[in-house]
């Protein structure tokens, strides 16, 4: 029974580390040769008192959406916010939102 706990950690850590890398290289690949546009906010959602939200954007015509986890800034966040979209130019569908201060000033 211990030997099958400690696979099950190793297998753990071996996919936290996995998802890690995938969204390290992600975010590179965007900064490599980034672009940006305006984006909406289509939902606000909390798996495990979590924050998350998704998002759509359009470049070149076409529809895409993200989604991305928010926390100190999450309740400034509505639906239908204005969000700044960074994404990969080379392909769109990678992006990342950025929505830090994302409420309006009097």
């Amino acid at each position: 029974m211990k030997r099958k706990h400690q696979r099950s950690i190793a297998y753990l850590v071996i996919a936290l580390l996995g998802i890690s890398l995938w969204n390290l290289w992600k975010s590179s690949k965007i900064a490599e040769n980034p672009a940006y546009t305006k984006g909406v906010v289509n939902k606000l959602y909390k798996i495990r008192a979590t924050p998350y939200y998704s998002y759509s954007y359009n470049v070149d015509q076409k529809t895409y959406e993200g989604r991305g986890k928010q926390y100190g800034e999450y309740e400034s966040l509505h639906i239908g916010d204005t969000i700044t979209v960074y994404y990969q130019r080379s392909n769109p569908s990678n992006s990342e939102a950025y929505v830090r201060n994302n409420k309006q000033q009097p």
